[in-house]
């Protein structure tokens, strides 16, 4: 099928580039390629801000970061974040989304805590589940430490990470007291259906996989084939793919971001519907011919407006809150 229109600014990037960069090959392959790539987008980004004190801990055996925006003693306790990266569930780590979630603090007046949770192909799902929910409930049961609100708690991520902060969303809302625990989501072009899966309603709408097989930059179905099969992804597996869950109506007000040439653009678009369908307050934000994750080129217009509407899309989640 016809791939969608490119947006100028990123034709004119990948211009500049030399041309189209789409993470391809082995998991080991592609975690070279995205490494390359990450370390090219941190060139384009602004320098770190002193506005934000940042600490690195252990939970569990399992990394995280604390960032926390200065000046916040004395204003009371804020709302925590708990942020998990983007990378297929195999590649990125603490530092890859650093930038994001510096100026996610600051901008936000919130405090984000992100997972350094284990990775395939050497782990296999639920383990980045499991390691990111280990953090959450640390994040919790500590709030007070930190100066967080234990009463504003949300999870935040992107695609893959995205597809977690999800998941801990329906982790809770399977709990009788869940709705205590989460108090809203955002969710950064998420995966949450797999192709071989998508309930019957859904289908006619569902095409994103069709329309961005090939020619997308950044990702494609085959660079997605190859992230499940390395973590043992089961198509069925609703704790994973949340748009499969029963569990909907308990679900906290979600935000969700998609962008249009990503093949991961309809699992936004179903999940924010499914959401909406049972009763949850949402808010979608689309980015039209604009790649999976385009925003990491810190020095293109489009990205400093998608920066923009994502603390926005935060500040709104945590006005949910009250």
């Amino acid at each position: 099928m016809t791939s969608p229109v490119l947006h100028p600014e990123w034709l004119k990037l990948e211009q500049k580039l030399g041309g189209r960069s789409v993470l391809q090959g082995s998991p080991e392959e592609i975690r070279v390629q995205y490494n390359s790539i990450t370390s090219l987008a941190a060139t384009t980004q602004p320098p770190a801000s002193p506005n934000v004190i940042v600490k690195d801990q252990e939970v569990e055996g399992i990394k995280c970061r604390v960032y926390t925006p200065l000046g916040s003693n004395g204003q009371g306790p804020l709302p925590v974040g708990v942020y998990t990266h983007g990378g297929g569930f195999v590649c990125g780590d603490l530092n890859s989304e650093d930038p994001l979630c510096r100026i996610i603090c600051e901008h936000a007046r919130c405090i984000l805590v992100s997972v350094d949770y284990r990775l395939g192909p050497e782990n296999k799902l639920p383990t980045m589940l499991e390691d990111t929910l280990a953090v959450y409930r640390w994040a919790l049961a500590n709030a007070s430490q930190f100066g967080g609100d234990v009463s504003k708690f949300f999870s935040i991520g992107g695609s893959a990470g995205g597809g977690l902060a999800l998941s801990v969303a329906n982790h809770f809302a399977k709990q009788p007291q869940g709705r205590e625990s989460i108090k809203g989501v955002v969710a950064i072009t998420p995966l949450a259906l797999h192709w071989e899966k998508v309930p019957s309603e859904y289908k006619s709408v569902y095409r994103s996989y069709d329309e961005n097989a090939e020619n997308e930059p950044v990702i494609n179905k085959a660079t997605m084939e190859t992230f499940y099969a390395a973590v043992n992804a089961n198509p069925q597996d609703s704790d994973i793919f949340t748009a499969l869950s029963p569990h909907h109506a308990q679900f906290p007000p979600t935000y969700i971001c998609t962008c249009g040439a990503d093949p991961l653009r309809d699992d936004g678009r179903v999940m924010n519907t499914a959401l909406s369908n049972a009763g949850v307050q949402t808010k979608l934000q689309e980015y039209p011919e604009l790649p999976h994750y385009f925003w990491i080129m810190g020095d293109l217009e489009v990205s400093r407006k998608f920066v923009d509407d994502l603390i926005a899309g935060v500040q709104w989640v945590i006005s949910q809150m009250d």
